[in-house]
């Protein structure tokens, strides 16, 4: 398979508090990304990446997409966008003593979803870059999780995917963790009824492709 690209990673030292490496100090890569590409430098590239389109006109079918992507998943729609993923939305919900007191007051609010899945998944992403180090000096980082892994500069979070608000549920190998409650299913990555705690995060939609363990919640 033809490489499209190079990731860089950089050192850091972290010491985990939990897991079987608690209180020992170990060393990991974390991602490093190079710069931010604002939507419109992301347009220019479009229209200049031998596209028989004008910048114009991608412009108007990109702001349509998202303007239509977000007005169907509110509507409760799961959208798969191509290969990319799996647009839906999730909730999270206060816990109530009782089921007759569950209604529209118990939401505690509402986050998107994504399931990349097929030549988008974790798995094919990995197979068409190449990895290489940005250097060798080491970064000490907070105490924190057993495996960073970076985004924003090389922030390091715990697992491969994240979630954000109530529990969480991934499906397959990721590691993913967020609010009380976490689970980890087949193909399938939806959140029900919270074990403990207050919060209870659902996710809409279901996932299908090779690959249905990649899922970001924000």
């Amino acid at each position: 398979m033809a490489k499209k690209g190079t990731l860089k990673y950089r050192k850091v030292s972290r010491t985990p508090q939990v897991g079987k490496d608690a209180g020992k100090k170990k060393f990991y890569a974390t991602a490093v990304q190079d710069r931010t590409m604002e939507f419109e430098d992301f347009v220019t590239h479009i229209s200049e990446h031998n596209s028989p389109y004008s910048r114009g006109t991608v412009h108007g079918v990109l702001m349509d997409t998202l303007d239509c992507l977000q007005e169907l998943i509110l509507d409760g729609k799961s959208v798969r966008f191509a290969d990319l993923g799996l647009f839906s939305i999730g909730m999270t919900s206060r816990g109530e003593d009782n089921a007759e007191k569950v209604n529209a007051s118990s939401i505690t609010g509402v986050h998107l979803i994504v399931r990349n899945t097929k030549n988008w998944s974790n798995t094919e992403l990995r197979k068409m870059c190449k990895i290489t180090a940005l250097g060798s000096e080491v970064t000490e980082e907070g105490d924190g999780g057993d495996t960073p892994s970076g985004d924003n500069g090389g922030k390091p979070s715990g697992g491969s995917s994240t979630t954000s608000g109530g529990s969480s549920t991934t499906s397959g190998g990721s590691s993913t963790t967020g609010g009380d409650s976490s689970t980890t299913g087949g193909d399938s990555s939806t959140t029900g009824g919270g074990n403990k705690g207050d919060n209870t995060g659902q996710g809409g939609g279901s996932s299908s492709g090779s690959e249905s363990d990649n899922v970001k919640e924000y």
